[in-house]
């Protein structure tokens, strides 16, 4: 992922406070959803954040010099255990999921452009039950985690006009079995 930040958030992490906030866009089967760690609506990239405050929590961003798919954990509290079974068949497994780290001010205006902080896709979901209410834990994982799956293309005409329905060039690959070419 680039480290490429901002100036003015550059400017504000190195002033004497800061205000962090973390921004996340999960998309689910109904819609998307923008929500932030902050307690009002945040408006940023014409996109309205709810604010959620301290009913969200993240899990620690893990990173490291080798290559290795690296998750993180998404989760919500203070779920009414009447809107369950509407929130599990909601999360849609292997949709996108974007969590940004920003900078706000004193009028919760974002400093800068927030920092990509992870980008993946949603793995799990897990559920908490408790007395009152509910917690809701979406396991994420990075698109390195893709790395680790069997392809499932083929190089046949059949498998590229799938993806591009014009395109003729894997056509007589089939004919290429029956083939006996000498060499040399």
């Amino acid at each position: 992922m680039s480290r490429n930040i901002s100036s003015p958030m550059l400017a504000e992490l190195t002033g004497n406070q800061i205000a962090p906030c973390f921004l996340a866009i999960i998309t689910f089967r109904s819609a998307t959803e923008y929500v932030w760690t902050g307690p009002c609506p945040l408006t940023w990239n014409g996109n309205t954040f709810t604010g959620i405050g301290s009913l969200g929590k993240i899990s620690p961003v893990a990173e490291g010099v080798d290559i290795n798919a690296e998750g993180m954990t998404l989760s919500l509290s203070g779920i009414d255990p009447a809107l369950l079974a509407e929130s599990v068949t909601d999360v849609q497994v292997g949709a996108p999921v974007t969590v940004y780290f920003a900078l706000v001010d004193g009028s919760l205006n974002i400093i800068g452009t927030p920092y990509p902080l992870f980008v993946g896709q949603v793995d799990q979901p897990s559920i908490t039950p408790g007395t009152e209410d509910i917690t809701i834990s979406l396991k994420c994982e990075s698109r390195l985690s893709d790395l680790q799956r069997a392809n499932q293309r083929r190089y046949t005409s059949a498998d590229q006009r799938l993806y591009y329905p014009d395109d003729i060039g894997f056509s007589w690959v089939e004919i290429l079995n029956d083939q006996a070419l000498r060499w040399g």
